[in-house]
């Protein structure tokens, strides 16, 4: 059995306010959410034992957040072909997670993260009525062995989150 949590970037400045969407660091409210949602992630079970993270500065913040909120040792997996991918390029990537990993937490950008969150649950990526709003997380259960034995249709959830249904974070 393995678990993959999909966590999609915390806010992001503007994009007018950037010359390159790449660019695009998180927002003060970015920051909080996604120590909020890393606080959610470290509850999860197995533990989290892989992150792969976009190279996008946003998504980048975001991995660094939960990573610090994890106590997590090892450096994040920086995956430049994460930005803006598609639901089958980043099932690939997740196909060459460490096969000891048990628990992946992938941090990207939609529509992919959506997508992705689709055809494993459902097996098709258009018709599911699932959204991932900036720093949504949308835990999944697949019963494999080895992450290359992942399919479209293969996974359940098991929890869907937004910042905004979770409680402040006490100052």
């Amino acid at each position: 059995m393995k678990a993959l949590t999909i966590f999609r970037h915390a806010k992001a400045e503007r994009p007018e306010d950037f010359p390159q969407d790449f660019d695009r660091p998180l927002t003060a409210r970015g920051r909080k959410d996604a120590e909020r949602m890393g606080i959610l992630i470290a509850g999860l079970a197995p533990a989290v034992d892989c992150i792969i993270s976009s190279t996008a500065v946003r998504a980048a913040q975001t991995a660094s957040h939960l990573a610090a909120v994890l106590d997590y040792a090892n450096p994040p997996t920086w995956a430049a072909n994460a930005y803006l991918a598609s639901a089958e390029t980043l099932m690939e990537l997740l196909r060459d997670a460490p096969k000891e990993a048990d628990h992946v937490v992938l941090i990207g950008h939609n529509p992919g993260m959506e997508e992705l969150a689709a055809l494993l649950c459902t097996g098709a990526t258009n018709g599911a009525l699932l959204r991932l709003p900036t720093a949504g997380v949308a835990h999944l259960a697949l019963d494999i062995g080895r992450w290359q034995q992942m399919r479209a249709g293969g996974a359940e959830l098991r929890l869907l989150a937004a910042p905004r249904l979770l409680p402040p974070l006490r100052a």
